[in-house]
């Protein structure tokens, strides 16, 4: 038992920065991977899931088309196809695995995120926009005031489970060797025949390491989401 937790220990620095010559990498990679992914995401996933509810045919079309695209490929298979495919010569790119990684998991989260944007839209209220009208508001004013804020507070918790389920999905970026926590839990682990007896407690280890970043995150949107709407509570007292 000693010798897994000297082992587990020696390795811990590598899976949470990378290897020194690596780094960053390991947890840091996946956290930074994963959130750049959600927040360009959702730039793009904004205009998409708008796009669905467009009165124009081909904007919904083509809203309609992207994300059942990018949402019907597995991820795994997108990784692939950037790579291989966008960030081959063949279009003069020539993109790092790194690199293809952010674009594929960008991709793949806007789809869902468009989805969730959609539908936080369709849930503001009516009379809301009604009334917004009736005092003169323009058509960007209603969108960007009351709209996106109200379906923000309806999209916070469906965003916050998307956002935790593609941290977890960058672990399947072990197929293009990008050094984030699975590759390097992989590598630690390397082509030793003495470490074969580590493979559970290291694996094991880097579940905890990927439980541990979830539940930290889905405690702070929780509070988020608990300040926020008490600050909303005591506004509507003061104005009444």
């Amino acid at each position: 038992m000693s010798d897994h937790l000297a082992f587990l220990w020696r390795q811990l620095p590598n899976l949470l920065v990378g290897f020194p010559q690596q780094r960053p990498g390991g947890l840091v990679l996946s956290l930074v991977l994963a959130v750049l992914a959600v927040g360009v995401g959702f730039a793009v996933a904004l205009p998409v899931g708008s796009g669905r509810l467009s009165p124009r045919r081909t904007v919904r079309g083509l809203a309609l088309a992207y994300i059942e695209l990018f949402r019907g490929l597995p991820l795994i298979l997108l990784l692939l196809l950037v790579h291989q495919g966008l960030g081959g010569r063949r279009f003069g790119l020539d993109l790092s695995p790194r690199q293809s990684a952010f674009i594929a998991l960008t991709l793949y989260t806007s789809a869902y995120q468009a989805e969730i944007v959609r539908a936080g839209l369709q849930a503001v209220p009516q009379p809301m926009l009604d009334s917004a009208r009736l005092l003169g508001a323009s058509t960007w004013q209603i969108f960007w005031r009351i709209q996106l804020r109200y379906a923000l507070r309806v999209m916070w918790p469906a965003f916050v489970g998307q956002a935790i389920s593609l941290f977890k999905d960058t672990s399947v970026l072990v197929v293009l060797g990008v050094g984030e926590l699975m590759t390097t839990a992989r590598a630690a682990l390397g082509s030793d025949i003495r470490n074969a007896a580590y493979w559970v407690s290291l694996y094991l280890l880097v579940g905890l390491l990927y439980m541990v970043v979830a539940l930290l995150a889905s405690q702070a949107a929780r509070r988020w989401e608990q300040r926020r709407t008490s600050t909303d509570l005591v506004h509507s007292l003061a104005n009444a």
